[in-house]
Formats: C-alpha cells, sequence, structure tokens
C-alpha cells in the first residue's frame, strides 16, 4: 500500500494533490506542532494586481498542534475572503460551476483550523474525482518525531511504499525504512503548465491554490499537467 503523508492546509495548490492522488492512503499529519506563516493556514489566489494571500486568523500560543488550532473570530476573515474570491473568480468558466459549495464553506461558522481544512480538501478531491482513502494521523496512535514519526505512522497504517517530497532527503532515515520493509519514493512537485487564468495583463502565475486551476479548467484540470500518468484517476 503506498502513503503519502502532509499537514493539512488551506486552499492548498495543486502539488499538493499529486501526493494524494498517487497514493493508496493519505495521512493529515495535523498531530504535530502548527507552524506560524505557513501554509497552515494561508494560500495565494489571483487577483487583478497578481497573486494575494488569504489568511485565516488563528490563535496561537506556544507548542499547539495543528489540531489544537483555533481560528480567531474576532474579524470576518470569512466575509472578506469570500468576498475577495468572488471579486475575481465570479468571471471564471467554472464559477458557476463550484460557487454554491464553496460559498457554503464561507457560511459556516468554523472554530478548529484543522475542520476547516479537512472539509476544504474533501470539496477540493470531489471537484477533481480523486478518490484516496484519507485518515488524520490524530486519530492514530503512532507518536514520534520527524523521520521515526513518519516512520511509525507507516507502519501503524501497513504501508508498503512511502510517498515523499524532495525535501524528506533531508531528514528521511532511509536506512530504518529499509529495515522495516517499506520502500521511500521521492519525487519533486509538479506544478501545472500554462492555462487559462483570469487577468492576463498580470502574467500567468504558477504557485497558486488549486482553486485557481478549478475554476478556471474545471474538470479539464488533467489536461494541463504532464501525461506520464502521475495524475491519471
Amino acid at each position: 500500500m503506498k502513503v503519502s503523508i502532509h499537514q493539512p492546509q488551506y486552499l492548498p495548490w495543486s502539488p499538493y494533490f499529486k501526493k494524494i492522488n498517487e497514493a493508496d492512503l493519505f495521512i493529515i499529519l495535523d498531530s504535530v506542532g502548527f507552524q506560524k506563516n505557513g501554509l497552515q493556514n494561508r494560500n495565494q489566489i489571483k487577483t487583478s494586481q497578481g497573486a494575494h494571500w488569504l489568511t485565516v486568523p488563528v490563535k496561537q500560543h506556544f507548542g499547539q498542534k495543528i489540531s489544537e488550532a483555533r481560528i480567531q473570530n474576532s474579524s470576518n476573515w470569512r466575509k472578506k475572503h469570500w468576498q475577495t474570491i468572488q471579486q475575481n473568480y465570479s468571471k471564471t468558466p467554472f464559477f458557476s460551476t463550484y460557487v454554491e459549495e464553496l460559498r457554503g464553506i464561507y457560511e459556516h461558522d468554523w472554530t478548529m483550523l484543522d475542520e476547516l481544512n479537512v472539509v476544504m480538501l474533501a470539496m477540493f478531491l470531489r471537484w477533481m474525482d480523486i478518490h484516496t482513502q484519507m485518515v488524520s494521523s490524530s486519530k492514530l496512535m503512532t507518536t514520534g518525531v520527524a523521520s521515526d514519526l513518519v516512520l511509525n505512522l507507516c507502519l501503524e497504517v501497513g504501508s508498503t511504499h512511502y510517498l515523499s517530497g524532495i525535501g524528506g532527503k533531508n531528514y528521511i532515515d532511509l536506512e530504518a525504512f529499509d529495515k522495516a520493509g517499506i520502500e521511500v519514493v521521492f519525487s519533486d512537485p509538479v506544478l501545472p503548465k500554462v492555462y487559462p487564468q483570469c487577468f492576463p495583463k498580470t502574467g500567468f502565475i504558477e504557485s497558486l491554490s488549486v482553486l485557481d486551476l478549478m475554476l478556471n479548467c474545471g474538470e479539464s484540470w488533467r489536461d494541463y499537467f504532464p501525461a506520464d500518468g502521475m495524475y491519471e484517476g
């Protein structure tokens, strides 16, 4: 069984979904520390001025895990995010296809960041017709840090292959994985080739949330990736 693991993100970019699509099981790594100024609570969309960050405000305290991160709802971030998305994407070809479900996300009163990210992730996977099974690490028994944590998670779920990003080469203990009978497969992030975007005068921007790809391309999103099987359903 092929397993991929990653922290939950808000409005993830498309390479995030490559890791999910290639795996039989995706482990949402929410039992590790929350990263300030990371991608767990923010990502970029495109506006007439170029790339723009949308950030979910979080109540932060030292040592909190991602699964413990509570959203700071004193400001109406949901209204601001929805208005920004609506203003910049309402004329895209597939906005009307996804608008009702997307609006529903921003009409819900979220308390926990993890819950928001997981629900949003499930929405994107439905849109993209990706059916990989998922489980949150906070629901598993495994403990540990760094490479040991990843290996223990793989062992708990019965993995035969661990699909890692290229950054894993900096900390993965390949000898330990080999002794456990788990093959580690490293791969670089793969971004889509140029696809139709709104606001062409600002030029093509590649490192955006997958929301940009879906609202512009809909079900044809796979056509904008290399034809080497990595995004085949």
